[in-house]
């Protein structure tokens, strides 16, 4: 599932874990791994790569972890999905991962700005459609 939250700085973060557990019915994790570094891009020798890449996603697999990335497809956030493209399919564990990203730099964000984009657990009580 490809999902998104736009976030304020002033977000309350129980109702961000809310989102999460209940409207999107994510599992709460046995532990978070987050995995950040620079947003430059860097090459990793192809054995180290495969050996991390492997084991990250058989720790978050075994373990019910949630993976926390910078949300870019840059740096060490840009090797995080290259590991969850290449072995995720193969663990028949479902993986959660969560990218957070500055608003500033996503390409095409305009598109994901709208009135109908609001998801329904932030709308006022009166905005709400029963």
């Amino acid at each position: 599932m490809r999902t998104f939250v736009r976030l304020s700085h002033d977000s309350k973060p129980e109702l961000v874990f809310q989102l999460l557990l209940r409207e999107w019915q994510m599992e709460l994790p046995k532990m978070v791994i987050s995995v950040h570094g620079g947003a430059r891009n860097f090459g990793l020798h192809p054995r180290i790569k495969q050996v991390v890449g492997k084991g990250l996603v058989r720790a978050a697999a075994s373990t019910g972890a949630w993976i926390l990335t910078g949300g870019l497809n840059t740096g060490a956030a840009k090797h995080v999905g290259d590991a969850l493209k290449e072995y995720s399919s193969k663990s028949s564990w479902k993986l959660c991962t969560i990218g957070i990203a500055p608003w500033g730099i996503i390409e095409n964000r305009e598109d994901l700005i709208g009135r109908h984009n609001s998801p329904r657990w932030c709308r006022k009580r009166s905005d709400r459609h029963h």
